[in-house]
């Protein structure tokens, strides 16, 4: 029986919705905060997702420059309307 439920547990759990991993940080000109998906340090010209909480939107960006720094990393993106963002984000 212990068998039983801990299998049905484990299936459960397996076909629950994932959320996917996001990077947590700011915008340094708004301090609006935003993630950025995938969660993982990118390189310039690549695309990321950037959703800011405050406006409950998300944007695919273009990467322009990335800058480590000694507790955070900035990250500069493009938007599709031409802007650019400069957001910091949580050091790895």
């Amino acid at each position: 029986m212990n068998h039983l439920f801990l299998g049905a547990l484990l299936v459960g759990c397996l076909l629950l919705p994932q959320a996917a991993a996001a990077w947590d940080g700011f915008d340094a000109d708004s301090t609006d905060l935003v993630e950025l998906t995938p969660d993982r340090l990118p390189s310039a010209g690549e695309t990321v997702d950037v959703r800011s909480y405050d406006s409950d939107t998300t944007q695919t960006c273009l990467v322009e420059s990335v800058a480590r720094n000694s507790r955070t990393i900035e990250v500069v993106v493009r938007a599709p309307d031409g802007t650019r963002r400069t957001l910091v984000m949580e050091g790895r």
